[in-house]
């Protein structure tokens, strides 16, 4: 009886144990699951912080979350969209290979890992990330331009632009593509295609005013200099930023003296001269637009001007000496000509300007001597390119 009684006891004993480990086991799997769930649960604040800038509150709820489940890619993805924030690549590539590693279809990670790569220089690898993500949302022009990036940076336009001209035809009104697209088409030198682009992009735009820059430099790259000068005029008339607006007048004076305006220019020049009254190639400048629009008196005083400013300034000295000639005094040109007979950019032009002075005087024999030093100094030069330069000058 006394046997059967113990073995009782032990009996029931177990039983006990055996429901007290049961339940130890079942509350700490029902604290696992809570875990996990509330880690789905913080991650959505997370991204909140996120989202409205607060990386370091976001960072630390994101290490609990990933704490609490260390399976949770959406987690993953985050913490190294943070870290990629913080510039710590490395850090924030192992924690996007971990993401991608429980879920391959996170085309976002896929991405931010091409981005984390691309900083690391590791061009084809980042390629290969990028058009993973592009891969699983064709459709996304983030993802794509991603793509298009890589190219352009190793010198690939072709394919780059080629690959935006198929995805134009599926986004049809992403101002981004078009915009990308007519960049490269420039640097390519296809310049009408790019202004086309460009024009597209400026009438989907609801601003428009990076577009229309753009298209203002394309102008310019393809010798349109009327077309340009109307855009940067357009421009600084609407520019309200002080900084652009002396850019776009500098660049408008460039463009209309390009295009023959040169009184527009010395408008240009002359708004430009009175914030740097001490900038001696402005003065220079102006003095050149003055010469193309026959102000002769104007020219010379820019001149003068520049030359005061800094001293034994040959282009100065070469304009003053243009005036001279454009208004007739010979004789005072050719002295003003003469103080260039050692300058190696402008002795050439200086001789045959002297040359042309004495013809203007009647001396043919010293003329006959001009040209010839002229061609001595550049003798692979023909005389028109002499006129090149005069033309750069102004119109004498």
């Amino acid at each position: 009886m006394l046997r059967k009684a113990l073995i009782a006891v032990a009996v029931i004993s177990c039983a006990v144990c055996s429901g007290c480990e049961s339940h130890t086991e079942s509350k700490k799997l029902a604290q696992e699951r809570w875990q996990k769930s509330s880690a789905g649960i913080k991650l959505s604040l997370a991204q909140q912080q996120y989202d409205e800038g607060k990386y370091e509150d976001a960072m630390e709820t994101v290490q609990e979350c990933i704490k609490a489940d260390p399976e949770l890619a959406d987690g993953h993805l985050l913490f190294g969209k943070l870290l990629l924030e913080d510039g710590r690549c490395e850090d924030a590539a192992k924690q996007l290979q971990l993401a991608v590693k429980l879920n391959s279809e996170l085309d976002e990670a896929w991405y931010c890992l091409g981005t984390a790569t691309q900083e690391q220089r590791d061009y084809q690898q980042a390629l290969y990330y990028y058009d993973k993500a592009m891969t699983l949302k064709p459709d996304n022009a983030e993802y794509i331009l991603g793509v298009v990036e890589i190219h352009a940076v190793q010198g690939k336009f072709i394919p780059a632009i080629q690959l935006l001209e198929q995805k134009m035809i599926i986004l049809p009104k992403d101002v981004s593509l078009k915009v990308t697209t007519a960049d490269l088409m420039c640097r390519a030198k296809e310049y009408e295609d790019a202004a086309e682009l460009y024009k597209e992009a400026i009438l989907m735009s609801s601003e428009g005013g990076s577009e229309t820059e753009s298209l203002g430099y394309c102008y310019i790259f393809s010798g349109k200099w009327a077309q340009a000068a109307e855009i940067f005029n357009k421009l600084l008339e609407e520019s309200d930023d002080q900084d652009k607006k002396r850019l776009y007048l500098q660049t408008l004076a460039l463009c209309s003296m390009n295009c023959a305006q040169y009184e527009k220019a010395v408008n240009c020049y002359s708004k430009l001269t009175i914030e740097e009254r001490d900038n001696a190639e402005l003065w220079m400048k102006m003095g050149q637009a003055a010469l193309g629009a026959r102000s002769i008196n104007l020219a010379q005083r820019c001149a003068e001007k520049a030359m005061d400013l800094q001293a034994g300034y040959s282009d100065a000295i070469a304009l003053l000496g243009c005036a001279e000639y454009a208004g007739g005094n010979y004789r005072r040109a050719i002295k003003t000509f003469e103080k260039l007979n050692t300058d190696d950019k402008n002795a050439g032009f200086s001789w045959l300007m002297r040359a042309r002075c004495y013809e203007q005087l009647g001396q043919k024999d010293k003329a006959e001597r001009a040209y010839k030093k002229a061609m001595e100094i550049n003798p692979h030069t023909e005389l028109g390119d002499f006129l090149v330069k005069e033309k750069d000058i102004g119109n004498v």
